[in-house]
């Protein structure tokens, strides 16, 4: 099969992303080696991975060194970070089913790093909570919410009655709260992660670090979220 040569890279680049759309080339899988995509086109490897660059670029492929290039999965959720960022209004609005599960939940002495997040004297005690959410039925974040045990201990028992934080927060007073701010990078998940979010220890997971507010201005929550980078797109609202 030869193309024009009339910006050819850019041709054989919406030809393969066409392909992806209409799920000719299936979600996570690999792209044919470049010897083969070249010689499908008639071109050579420099060409070819023009267009492979350009499919890269705009988030359709993911080119992985030593593996191969394979078809991004469109993300199950668009996740938007603002002043109020709420787990199942975000899925709700794009008609996805929030579920969370506690997984565990104990009380504990905050370490140096939550003490000064939460604005609490060193080894003040903490309640821990380890939320797995799930949209969809899939899983996709694994969180770890840090909270004044003072102030919201028994939180536990709320969060198993609603299965949701922010329920769990009124029901202790917090009638409303705010992001006060919001950390992300990425890294290879652990082992126990890699299970509970269903993917493979060699994806990335999207990890990201918040810190909630109160009415007042006083930090209710230090959350450390750890998602399934290929499940979740971060928007971020300005």
């Amino acid at each position: 099969m030869r193309l024009p040569r009339v910006v050819i890279w850019q041709r054989i680049a919406d030809v393969l992303a066409a392909e992806i759309a209409s799920g000719t080339v299936e979600a996570g899988a690999r792209l044919p080696t470049e010897t083969a995509l070249a010689q499908r086109f008639g071109v050579n490897r420099h060409t070819l991975r023009q267009a492979v660059g350009a499919l890269s670029a705009a988030g359709l492929v993911s080119v992985q060194h030593g593996r191969g290039t394979f078809v991004r999965p469109v993300p199950l959720v668009e996740y938007q970070l603002g002043a109020r960022t709420r787990f199942s209004e975000i899925l709700s609005r794009q008609s996805v089913l929030p579920d969370g599960e506690l997984l565990a939940s104990r009380e504990t002495l905050a370490t140096a790093e939550v003490s000064e997040i939460l604005g609490l004297p060193s080894e003040s005690p903490v309640m821990v909570l380890e939320i797995l959410r799930r949209a969809n039925g899939q899983p996709l974040t694994v969180h770890t919410a840090y909270l004044p045990a003072p102030r919201f201990r028994g939180i536990d028992a709320a969060f198993r009655e609603t299965n949701s934080l922010t329920a769990a927060f009124r029901a202790f007073g917090v009638a409303d709260y705010t992001r006060r701010s919001t950390r992300i990078w990425t890294r290879l998940p652990t082992p126990e992660e890699a299970v509970l979010l269903r993917q493979r220890t060699d994806e990335p997971v999207l990890v990201m670090e918040a810190v909630n507010q109160d009415e007042e201005g006083r930090a209710i929550e230090f959350g450390v979220s750890r998602a399934a980078g290929q499940r979740l797109q971060v928007l971020i609202a300005t």
